[in-house]
């Protein structure tokens, strides 16, 4: 019975060797390759992405901006009127 498992054995491991499709050293290899273009492929559409995003950022944050300056302009006004009125009711 033992000898039966160790030919099996044997001649599984000389099938698994033949049938084998790379050597751990190849297989490595090929994925880190794999890896390496994929990083690629991240990092070229992320810098597209950054190039479609950063006009369409400059442009919110001018939008923003103007909305800000005519809002503290409008708010300065209000505040000066209602200074006015303060100081022409106390006369």
């Amino acid at each position: 019975m033992f000898r039966g498992f160790f030919w099996g054995l044997l001649a599984g491991a000389a099938i698994g060797l033949l049938y084998a499709p790379k050597r751990g050293e190849e297989t490595r290899a090929e994925l880190q390759q794999r890896i390496n273009a994929l990083q690629q492929q991240t990092q070229s559409r992320v810098s597209d992405l950054r190039e479609k995003a950063t006009p369409v950022i400059d442009q919110a944050r001018q939008t923003v901006n103007s909305t800000l300056n005519r809002a503290q302009s409008t708010v300065n006004a209000a505040a000066d009127q209602a200074e006015s009125a303060v100081n022409g009711t106390g006369e």
